[in-house]
């Protein structure tokens, strides 16, 4: 028996009979509740007059304020609901560049058209923002590589090929494909990520030391930098594909690559709608990539 319910349902119709048939209680059940209630606030409510229960003129408020419960109540059972199915829901996305252009139209397209009610918003961003907004609640779900989110529960979904990019003059674009070891030494721009990931993480353990000229925080930009004569860089093989800049790239000997994939937030039990989201892209991607 919900006593908000009952109490608010006597008010507005001064029977507590009417209340017990509407609400399928029994008549001594109702009574019972408005004297735990009574007790329980201290104060009396009704007067039983000829026209019924009746709320004491200066227990007025209390009707609104039940009012405001119960249809708090019925938002969160209504939310509840919404989370335990499919039938509508949002779901928030983040993502790093390369994703956002390459995988995530054609998932969500798909997703879109077995669950048109879901909604979705998107945050493109780097490793270590998209990491932060999940731990803090912001973002339900980010597609990142498995490398910038340890202790985080990861679903790898497909792998990417670091490449070396330079300016179509620079004498690393006549080799077919280039050691790691050429890098050295040479003028380089840092993309968005910076040496807090994969590349950092490579030249250290490679003892490569290029001279870091630039560091930009947007990928494009970066090769439009390097387009320009600037320096050469490191990106992954899904930003490059069909970008619009007129730049050499090239493969390592060494083929170094990063696992992609979606990680969730740690000890917080997603939406129905997320669940299905994350098995849904690993379907997609094993169809697609």
């Amino acid at each position: 028996m919900n006593k908000y319910q009952t109490i608010l349902s006597v008010c507005e119709t001064r029977s507590i009979s009417k209340t017990a048939a509407l609400l399928n209680y029994t008549q001594s059940a109702v009574s019972q509740t408005i004297k735990n209630f009574e007790k329980e606030l201290g104060l009396e409510l009704f007067i039983r007059s000829k026209n019924g229960m009746e709320l004491k003129s200066d227990m007025a408020w209390i009707k609104e304020s039940l009012r405001t419960i119960c249809e708090a109540e019925n938002q969160i059972a209504r939310t509840a609901a919404s989370l335990s199915t499919l039938d509508s829901g949002l779901i928030r996305i983040g993502t790093i560049q390369s994703i956002s252009y390459h995988w995530l139209p054609g998932i969500i397209k798909d997703f879109s058209e077995e669950y048109p009610n879901i909604l979705f918003q998107l945050t493109i961003g780097g490793f270590g923002e998209l990491k932060e907004k999940l731990m803090g609640n912001e973002l339900d779900c980010i597609f990142v590589s498995e490398f910038s989110v340890p202790g985080l529960p990861f679903v790898p979904l497909g792998s990417d090929e670091l490449m070396l990019v330079t300016p179509l003059s620079h004498p690393l674009a006549s080799h077919l494909s280039v050691s790691l070891a050429d890098v050295n030494n040479q003028d380089f721009i840092l993309s968005a990520d910076g040496l807090d990931y994969e590349t950092g993480k490579i030249f250290e353990l490679n003892q490569i030391s290029p001279n870091i000229r630039y560091q930009l925080n947007e990928d494009f930009t970066t090769l439009k930098m390097v387009e320009q004569g600037f320096g050469i860089t490191i990106l992954p093989k899904l930003l490059l594909h069909n970008a619009p800049f007129e730049v050499c790239i090239r493969p390592f000997t060494e083929h170094y690559t990063r696992t992609l994939g979606i990680a969730l937030p740690s000890g917080i039990t997603p939406s129905k709608a997320v669940l299905q989201f994350r098995a849904f892209a690993e379907h997609w991607c094993r169809e697609n990539l």
